[in-house]
């Protein structure tokens, strides 16, 4: 009788020792909890991933007016990655111990103890006679008891009790292994568990065949371990072959009287080996020496209480659509693990026999001898179930890759070694997803010029505006404008993709240049904030570039005509921030009409243009669903200078940023919609003390709100300026590398600051960078767009034909 649970996995960065190191001491003091159970069975095995399924829950979320176009993205999502992949598999992780029956419980009383010893000796008689006999309900009741302290020594390591269908599904899945099956059909169906033709006829393969499918499966086994165990991690390293495998360790708890003995007739063998040596003058070899230090070492821990030796069998299973794919794919393990210095060994005549070896609830019996490994608690918890290298979303579009921190020579072999895909959804982070560890929806993309920070934003932001969120993007550089006129000019991309073109062309720009007439007004409070809200920032707007302090009739008047400009805009005439100098200029106080005309001239040809004029222009709209705003001659002053030292033009573009800042606050103050706003080149913004003032009023929205930030910047360092702020501010963050902040990253992506991370991220490529998920789960990661279409709207780097040249070359 074994008892099975689901172990949840965790993503732990391998490169993290002293994570890792803690894990796998927890899961030694549970081998050493449970060693009196003697039977084990750890198992992994691709889950079916059900994309299709995901995606159609991802649906939900998509916008009305994208609907056509968000579909067929998602269904090609799932085409490519099916055709890439094959059938897309998730690794499960799963523990069985075997329950010992106690024969006398010492609860009950002397007639009910003796029922069940008699119980139990007529059940050993019956299956001695190869008998078979119904199973009553209450013979599982004399399990509970146990099998309560068996799940109370699973949840030390995470693990839960399976259900009923779950069990049926895992005991069916041995029997179609790789091949094409409903999980739903096949979790229902206890009477047909073993319903599949096994076919042993060629060597070193199985042929399975049942009614929906026929494939091959052969089975990988671990002949040879190096002496130091260390790192071994089986479960976690053959995650990384790129096609689906499962993993059986079978483990048998040796008695300790058994493994003294042994233990002693080993040691004096290699004594007389070592004395034999000496007698002839040889020199005593280094296997000897080294074997006879290690049993030493064995013979003292056997003295202690909690350490015994365990057997275990260890095989790794592959599939294929034929003999020759399921036998190029046995031998791919057993190199892989060859670089590991792990022997493995691919057995002729055995696959049979190690095929009912493997199934649930069998046990290692005295005959089974081939391939044993022998270790203690410590050496099994080496094999690292339950890591696997998950971040992102379950449920989100495709965004790239996990890369298990392997070096590549270009981008597209690490997209193509990598079976991990990673899925990311914009605004999950605030919905108090269950095990998550950040609230806040606000995302952080850092990292070098040129490292891929910039094309990940634009991917990101694509994929939002597919989505029911109300979405704007700030934009210093003005190159998203570039790319997608390209995009959408490109005659055969309209020809060919017309559902993105028609997307693009729902994109609303507005460029922030005083040059350009049109934009004049663009930010004017009276035009774009309601009349209650506008009175406050119209004030701080003109106080940027006039002293009102001792002029009090002055100022008095000020407010005075915007309250008349205010009430004439709720009347419905059209009216802006100019009207406001105009009613100054035609007061009959020279103070106060000097004044005036002091403010018309510094408006007068500047960029003050933007935010105060006639409304005779329309203003930046706060209903758009997708706007996209270029900034264009600004001159911000360093965030570190006095305002003493600001230049007139400096001033100037301070009171745009704050009419920036205000928009940009009640662009995502509707509760009842969600809004995102992604600010790229943000250190342009936030190197003015206003810059910081509107990047802090955005956050401040948040969560409450149902609004995120996308902050993308050159450093980590522009993420945590203020001392009040928190690394929960970002609940999502993405570092691309950046040669002189390389410890301050792994700092802040919860990562080790070793060599090894280090040169990890020296090893990065562009377009590869640390991802930080809500769980606080870390990975590298390689972004990917599946779309040639839109690698377009993508770009950042227009190449010149000698720079095509310079890569023809080899």
């Amino acid at each position: 009788m074994f008892a099975y649970y689901r172990i949840k996995s965790e993503s732990i960065p391998i490169q993290n020792k002293k994570v890792v190191a803690n894990y796998k001491r927890s899961w030694k003091g549970f081998f050493e909890e449970v060693t009196g159970f003697e039977d084990f069975h750890l198992k992994m095995y691709p889950q079916e991933f059900r994309l299709k399924e995901r995606f159609n829950d991802l649906s939900l979320d998509v916008s009305k007016d994208s609907e056509s176009v968000g579909l067929y993205y998602l269904d090609e999502t799932a085409n490519i990655l099916t055709s890439r992949l094959g059938n897309m598999t998730k690794n499960d992780f799963i523990v069985g111990v075997k329950l010992k029956n106690a024969f006398v419980n010492v609860d009950e009383g002397i007639k009910e103890n003796a029922y069940s010893v008699f119980s139990n000796v007529t059940d050993m008689f019956v299956n001695f006679l190869g008998w078979e006999q119904n199973v009553p309900t209450s013979f599982f009741d004399q399990f509970t008891e146990v099998e309560d302290n068996v799940y109370n020594s699973v949840l030390s390591v995470n693990g839960s009790r399976l259900q009923e269908n779950e069990l049926i599904y895992v005991a069916r899945y041995d029997f179609i292994r790789g091949l094409k099956h409903n999980v739903k059909e096949e979790e229902s169906n206890i009477k047909a568990v073993t319903n599949t033709i096994i076919n042993p006829v060629e060597s070193s393969t199985l042929k399975l065949s049942s009614e929906q499918d026929e494939g091959y499966l052969s089975f990988v086994v671990i002949d040879e371990y190096p002496d130091n165990m260390a790192e071994s991690d089986v479960f976690y390293e053959v995650q990384s072959l790129p096609f689906e495998v499962g993993v059986d360790i079978k483990i048998q708890t040796e008695g300790k009287g058994k493994s003294k003995v042994k233990v002693n007739l080993k040691g004096k063998d290699l004594s007389e080996s070592a004395k034999e040596q000496a007698k002839t003058g040889d020199t005593v070899d280094d296997s000897v020496v080294d074997s006879h230090y290690l049993m030493k070492n064995l013979q003292q821990e056997i003295k202690s209480h909690d350490v015994s030796v365990m057997n275990w069998l260890a095989t790794i299973a592959v599939t294929g659509r034929n003999r020759k794919e399921c036998l190029a794919r046995a031998k791919q393990v057993v190199r892989y693990f060859k670089q590991l210095n792990i022997v493995c060994r691919i057995p002729t005549a055995d696959q049979l026999s190690l095929f009912y070896r493997t199934l649930l609830g069998e046990k290692l019996e005295l005959t089974n001898r081939n391939w044993l490994q022998s270790t203690t608690q410590n050496g099994v918890a080496e094999s690292l179930i339950g890591v696997n290298a998950e971040i992102g979303n379950k449920i989100g579009f495709f965004i790239g890759w996990v890369d298990r921190f392997h070096k590549h020579k270009d981008l597209e072999t690490a997209k193509l070694s990598s079976r991990d895909p990673i899925f990311f959804h914009p605004m999950l982070a605030n919905q108090n997803i269950r095990g998550s560890k950040y609230r806040s929806p606000h995302v952080l993309i850092t990292g070098d010029t040129g490292s891929g920070k910039s094309y990940l934003a634009k991917l990101l932001f694509i994929y939002v505006t597919l989505l029911h969120i109300k979405t704007l993007y700030i934009d210093p550089k003005k190159e998203i404008r570039k790319w997608i006129n390209k995009v959408i000019n490109d005659g055969v991309i309209r020809r060919d993709y017309p559902l993105f073109v028609e997307h693009l062309e729902k994109f609303n720009f507005v460029t922030l240049d005083f040059e350009d007439k049109n934009n004049w007004g663009a930010l004017d409070p009276v035009a774009f904030l309601p009349s209650g809200q506008a009175k406050e920032l119209i004030q701080d707007i003109f106080s940027e570039v006039y002293n009102f302090k001792g002029k009090d009739k002055i100022h008095t008047v000020f407010l005075q005509a915007i309250t008349k400009v205010l009430e004439r805009k709720q009347k419905g005439e059209q009216v802006g921030s100019m009207h406001i100098i105009d009613i100054m200029r035609e007061n009959e106080d020279t103070s106060v009409s000097e004044a005036g005309d002091f403010l018309h001239e510094v408006v007068s040809d500047s960029i003050l243009k933007l935010c105060v004029h006639d409304g005779s222009n329309s203003a930046l709209s706060l209903t758009d669903r997708i706007s996209i705003i270029e900034i264009e001659n600004i001159d911000l002053p360093e965030a570190t200078a006095s305002v003493e030292t600001y230049t007139n033009s400096q001033r100037k573009s301070n009171a745009i940023m704050l009419a920036l800042g205000k928009y940009c606050e009640l662009f995502g103050r509707n509760k009842d919609e969600k809004t995102i706003e992604f600010i790229d080149e943000a250190w342009v913004i936030i190197s003015s003390q206003q810059g910081k003032k509107v990047e802090k009023q955005m956050k401040r929205v948040g969560r409450s709100y149902d609004n995120a930030l996308y902050f993308i910047s050159q450093s980590t360092k522009d993420g945590l300026r203020e001392k009040d702020d928190e690394t929960g501010n970002f609940g999502v963050a993405f570092a691309f590398d950046e040669e002189n902040e390389r410890e301050d990253i792994l700092k802040w992506m919860n990562m080790e600051s070793t060599d090894e991370n280090i040169e990890m991220l020296d090893n990065m490529l562009q377009g590869q960078c640390l991802m930080k998920d809500v769980f606080g789960r870390t990975s590298k990661i390689t972004v990917e767009c599946l779309f040639e279409e839109w690698e377009g709207a993508l770009e950042t780097i227009d190449k010149s034909a000698v720079a095509y040249a310079e890569e023809k070359y080899l």
